[in-house]
């Protein structure tokens, strides 16, 4: 098999990046849709979407070479957007979707700041843009995703709480 060109091999991941996105987002909010539904992992993917056109507005421009030629990336590629998206989404939609969003702009930004190519701001404004490599990458990424875990059992809780008995009969209400 013949050797890639080192422009093939950057052709490659430029094109596959949103897919590299969205299926990062998706296996982190997978553990939430036993709660949820489905349609929280659309919720993931959206959010981890939607945050790159950012580079066309600070590229001023949609061509592919202008979005990726940027010094860094753009400031709203940070902790803080994810938090304020989190925020929004989840008093639009509901928690779920509020961690939905926030897990899978994080894992966008964890995504970007795993690569060798421009910096991340992804503690803007407290620290300066930079990346952290893949390890650091993977590592982040699989807390989210036991975040997610961890909250779809914790939602679980509140509805096995009111069982009766070990044959999931509701309880019925006692009164005084």
């Amino acid at each position: 098999m013949p050797a890639r060109s080192p422009r093939a091999a950057s052709l490659l991941q430029v094109y596959t990046d949103p897919l590299q996105h969205a299926l990062i987002a998706a296996a982190v909010a997978a553990p939430l849709v036993p709660r949820a539904g489905g349609r929280v992992v659309g919720t993931a993917v959206a959010a981890a979407l939607v945050i790159d056109v950012d580079h066309a507005v600070a590229a001023r421009s949609v061509r592919i070479r202008d979005t990726t030629a940027l010094a860094t990336r753009p400031r709203s590629h940070s902790l803080l957007t994810a938090l304020g998206a989190g925020g929004i989404v989840a008093v639009a939609a509901g928690p779920l979707h509020g961690w939905a969003a926030f897990g899978g702009l994080v894992s966008h930004l964890l995504h970007d700041a795993g690569d060798r190519a421009a910096p991340t701001p992804l503690l803007w404004p407290f620290a300066p843009a930079r990346q952290l490599g893949r390890r650091w990458q993977l590592a982040a990424t699989s807390v989210l995703a036991l975040g997610s875990a961890a909250i779809s059992a914790a939602t679980a809780g509140g509805s096995s709480a009111s069982r009766a008995d070990g044959d999931g009969a509701a309880a019925r209400p006692r009164t005084a």
